[in-house]
């Protein structure tokens, strides 16, 4: 059976970043590994298909390359283009992006058993963080257990 996790674009590099602070041992850190890999993966392809949309927004300068923005790696929108541009991104951004762990769901299983019960208190940005990873974990984990009944 196929397992899966779905996260919007927009969430992929929090969840990353928020498992990357998680301290786990053996089998819930290899999980760990290789979930934040998957993410990483998903997370490219988010960034690319941004970077894709923005494209027929950005102001280009009399050579035809794309005008830096202040910020290093920022680009400047068409002023008149903007709000168009805003709602491509917003669409890329409330995309579903889904996570096939089929390979792996014997160490996502653990990692789950661990962070289940995670001895450490969240708070603020954290705390919706892990709800937000809990909710997709044991909605995959779940289903397994009812399935076997």
């Amino acid at each position: 059976m196929t397992k899966t996790l779905t996260f919007k674009n927009s969430e992929l590099s929090v969840v990353g970043n928020f498992l990357g602070t998680l301290s786990l041992k053996n089998k819930a850190s290899r999980g760990r590994t290789k979930l934040i890999k998957l993410i990483s993966t998903k997370n490219d392809e988010y960034n690319e298909e941004r970077k894709d949309a923005l494209e027929p927004f950005i102001k280009k300068n009399e050579a035809g390359n794309n005008v830096e923005g202040d910020t290093p790696g920022s680009v400047v929108l068409i002023e008149e283009k903007r709000d168009e541009a805003n709602a491509a991104i917003k669409e890329i951004d409330e995309e579903s992006a889904v996570i096939d762990f089929t390979e792996y769901s014997e160490k996502m299983k653990s990692l789950y058993d661990v962070i289940v019960d995670y001895p450490t208190e969240f708070s603020d940005t954290d705390a919706v963080i892990y709800d937000l990873l809990m909710d997709q974990l044991e909605s995959a984990f779940e289903n397994e257990t009812e399935e076997t009944k």
